[in-house]
């Protein structure tokens, strides 16, 4: 549910407003002070998949932030073949994949090479509109 707060929300409202939140929650607020409360209010409870934005009077977001709960560690001990630092740098490429699928954008596996395009351009291959991804060396295609 998006929430946009009030700039006159006093102190208790802001309470109400985090212990009626729910994961998933955005929250907008166009004052730097409320958006600071806030933050201490969702840490102080520990409230999880929240999003709290700092909208100015044109409606850009200016600051944000999210919770999300670590699970980073217990993954890595599951995987005795990766670390927790490697688990936490393909968690950011799932956020990335994530991005990309908001944005309309697939990607396509070929044997050598990655490729990003269009989601709805129907010839896929083909398209106009496709980009060579530049992996490093590190995407190896179906063998």
């Amino acid at each position: 549910m998006l929430i946009h707060v009030k700039p006159n929300a006093d102190t208790e409202k802001l309470n109400k407003i985090i212990a009626n939140s729910n994961p998933g929650d955005s929250i907008n607020v166009s004052s730097l002070a409320q958006f600071e409360q806030l933050k201490e209010l969702i840490i102080e409870c520990k409230a999880i998949d929240l999003k709290l934005s700092l909208i100015d009077e044109d409606g850009y977001v200016l600051k944000q932030i999210s919770t999300k709960r670590r699970n980073i560690e217990k993954q890595a001990s599951q995987s005795k073949e990766f670390t927790a630092r490697q688990m936490s740098v393909i968690s950011a490429l799932e956020r990335v994949i994530t991005l990309l699928d908001k944005e309309g954008i697939s990607l396509i596996g070929y044997s050598d090479e990655l490729v990003a395009t269009i989601t709805n351009d129907s010839s896929l291959q083909t398209g106009e509109l496709s980009i060579d991804i530049d992996t490093k060396g590190i995407y190896k295609g179906a063998l």
